[in-house]
């Protein structure tokens, strides 16, 4: 009886409130750094360290947002999309910073496009994602598929009764 309480038990949901945290602080960074740079090249150069300390906090809130899509998935039994982003984008975010560190332009400005992009495309889905959807999901496809079972089953006995009751008149 206990099984069956926690197979039908809803999952946790601080996992995906972590992630949405995490998607936004990484929109917001992502957001934020062009601007950085563009004061830079402006003339005001102070901005150029806080843009590369900027860069290793977004490097580290996307890791952060990994984990927490790891969480989602793996607790919360939720898609397995941002994690996946997540990481993909955390491992952009160091060789971006590489890229910058050692004034490689030509591949840091790109790849900071990149960035941006994957960041506010990847926030927009964390915020669509749903606590328990790959198992509910699922769950909702086996019902479907049981229920086509029993409808079948149902109108070949209807079927089999209207047979059998018309032989015997």
């Amino acid at each position: 009886m206990g099984d069956a309480m926690s197979e039908h038990q809803d999952p946790p949901r601080w996992p995906l409130i972590a992630l949405r945290v995490t998607a936004a602080l990484t929109a917001l960074l992502a957001l934020l750094m062009p601007f950085l740079a563009g004061g830079f090249l402006q003339g005001y150069y102070p901005l150029l360290d806080v843009h590369k300390q900027t860069g290793m906090v977004l490097s580290t809130v996307a890791l952060l947002a990994a984990v927490s899509g790891l969480l989602v998935w793996r607790l919360s039994r939720g898609p397995s999309g941002p994690a996946v982003q997540y990481g993909v984008l955390t491992l952009m975010c160091i060789v971006q910073y590489a890229f910058g560190d050692e004034r490689i332009l030509l591949l840091h400005l790109p790849l900071g496009v990149g960035v941006f992009v994957m960041a506010e495309k990847s926030a927009v889905e964390a915020f669509r994602a749903e606590a328990g959807s790959a198992h509910a999901r699922d769950a909702a496809q086996n019902a479907a598929q049981d229920a086509d079972q029993d409808d079948a089953r149902g109108a070949k006995g209807a079927a089999e009764s209207a047979v059998a009751g018309a032989g015997a008149e």
